[in-house]
């Protein structure tokens, strides 16, 4: 009776990432296992469906390759969407690679026979990672020096459409040889399409143009004809009230999330923090002007910013006036609220003095010897209140530099881009000149750009602090009328964005540390153009 001819249907569970492309029979070797030809295609982006590299361009190589040599079967392995720099997290490489294991293991009787790729580079696209899959799935294990889990009876037969000369066996030397230069290419080529994406990512933010169409944020669309952020009016409005809610009610991100229809806090605190919203680029760690239109101003998002600081700061107990802004002047260490009765009332007290807290909570401990002394809270908040109703001189103090007319950023920006200008076309020259003039030329240019980007990034910083020393300077001269108003938690608030520290001394009394003098010593560091 004639044996039954067996097909890879009905020796095979077909997964979604697998496709049965030839199916006429399955042989088996001399101890019953099934002789397998396996096929791997991937792609990792749509774009490289465009440019030549589609799953089916891919498909029609292998099989057609397999046709002409007449196998009678043939199995494609397909991850579509997964990057070739990484030989982990594709799915389908994962279960060519259990294929193998199993079939070592004794666990499987469905044995590769030739496992075949379109190209080295849909294989992997880093040198190693690439020839380490070699090493441990396809050389037989002891040709396989550099792997530990190696267990192949004998070589997988490898075979690349593209790069045919390219072997793993030992005895075809310039067969190796290729192999590693191909994987080596696939490599370069990777590196110099990052190296051109980089490149041309950052000339794009350099004019003001959003760096793609990817994590368009809230509040905008991407207009790809323009190269911009094009502003969407009813959720700009959801902003403008969400910096409103946060700065001026002081409510929680998680009320506004409620209050405005947001799925959670998170949503409202990313909106907060992104500095895109005024108009800027952030990209790869520094700060381009865009040519989007902002929803926030600048001062707005910077008092914001002053805000998310200042509720940083630990709330195990928020409700107190001066929370986080305590020190003990004898020893160094942070001060806290204490309860102190049934009515309500706290003192203030040194960490270092707390038996709990030293043996707890060690790094809080600047002295185990502090004999600072414990204070009724009431009496340090009021005496500080009252200290800065009496420092709303400092908000009359004039800068005693003389105006500036012409606004320096704008100077530096404009003169900046003309030096840009003039390097890209001497350097388009320099390709076809060797001229010592017109390297001189660009030498010059370089170090007089990088000197304005200096002077830009040292303005922007000096720009900031004065606009902080503004905020400061109002708040201390209106502080005494508008402080019976508020609630405690804009008092809280208030107190936190004028002070830096409040120091409590036994003997000395009590000293106010505000951060407007700080901010005038960093202003006065980076100086005026």
């Amino acid at each position: 009776m004639a044996r039954k001819k067996l097909t890879l249907g009905s020796i095979l569970d077909v997964m979604p990432y697998m496709k049965i492309a030839i199916d006429e029979q399955v042989d088996t070797d001399a101890e019953g296992n099934y002789l397998v030809n396996f096929g791997y295609l991937r792609v990792s982006t749509d774009k490289q469906a465009d440019e030549g590299y589609g799953l089916d361009i891919q498909e029609n190589k292998v099989v057609t390759y397999c046709k002409s040599m007449g196998y009678k079967n043939l199995v494609l392995f397909i991850d579509d969407g997964y990057t070739g720099t990484k030989m982990t997290d594709r799915p389908a490489l994962a279960a060519v690679m259990a294929f193998i294991d199993k079939f070592n293991d004794g666990e499987s009787n469905i044995r590769i026979d030739t496992f075949i790729v379109p190209r080295m580079d849909r294989l992997g696209r880093t040198l190693l990672g690439t020839l380490q899959f070699i090493q441990d799935y396809i050389v037989c294990a002891k040709d396989a020096k550099q792997s530990t889990i190696n267990r192949n009876k004998e070589d997988i037969n490898f075979i690349s459409v593209a790069e045919p000369a390219c072997s793993v066996s030992p005895n075809n030397a310039q067969g190796k040889f290729l192999l590693t230069l191909f994987a080596s290419l696939a490599e370069y080529d990777r590196d110099l399409i990052v190296r051109k994406l980089k490149d041309g990512m950052i000339a794009r933010v350099e004019e003001g143009k959003w760096p793609g169409g990817g994590m368009t944020p809230y509040g905008y669309y991407y207009d790809d004809k323009a190269d911009t952020l094009i502003v969407i009016p009813e959720q700009a409005e959801k902003i403008r009230e969400v910096f409103r809610l946060y700065i001026e009610e002081k409510m929680s991100p998680a009320k506004i999330a409620t209050r405005l229809g947001f799925k959670g806090e998170k949503i409202v605190l990313n909106i907060l923090k992104r500095k895109s919203l005024t108009g800027c680029i952030e990209y790869k760690g520094k700060e381009y002007k865009g040519l989007h239109e902002p929803i926030i101003p600048l001062e707005r998002w910077e008092e914001a910013q002053r805000e998310l600081e200042n509720r940083s700061v630990n709330r195990a107990d928020s409700e107190h006036l001066l929370s986080g802004l305590l020190y003990c002047g004898e020893c160094g260490s942070r001060m806290r609220y204490q309860k102190w009765n049934k009515y309500g009332d706290c003192k203030i007290v040194c960490y270092s003095t707390q038996k709990s807290t030293r043996e707890s909570k060690p790094y809080l401990v600047k002295s185990d010897s502090c004999s600072q002394e414990r204070f009724w809270a009431s009496d340090v908040e009021d005496a500080v209140a009252e200290a800065l109703f009496e420092m709303s001189y400092l908000a009359n103090t004039e800068d005693t530099k003389a105006p500036v007319y012409i606004d320096p950023f704008e100077a530096i920006e404009k003169e900046l881009k003309g030096i840009k200008s003039k390097l890209s076309k001497l350097l388009d020259l320099e390709d076809d000149f060797d001229d010592d003039i017109l390297r001189e030329k660009i030498q010059t240019l370089s170090s007089r750009k990088r000197e304005l980007e200096r002077q830009l990034s040292d303005e922007q910083t000096r720009q900031s602090l004065q606009k902080r020393v503004d905020h400061v300077k109002d708040t201390l001269r209106t502080l005494k009328e508008t402080w019976p108003s508020m609630t405690p938690l804009m008092r809280q608030s208030t107190c936190r964005d004028l002070i830096e520290k409040v120091i409590i001394d036994k003997e000395k009394g009590i000293s106010i540390k505000l951060k407007l003098h700080s901010f005038l010593m960093k202003k006065e560091e980076v100086g005026t153009i």
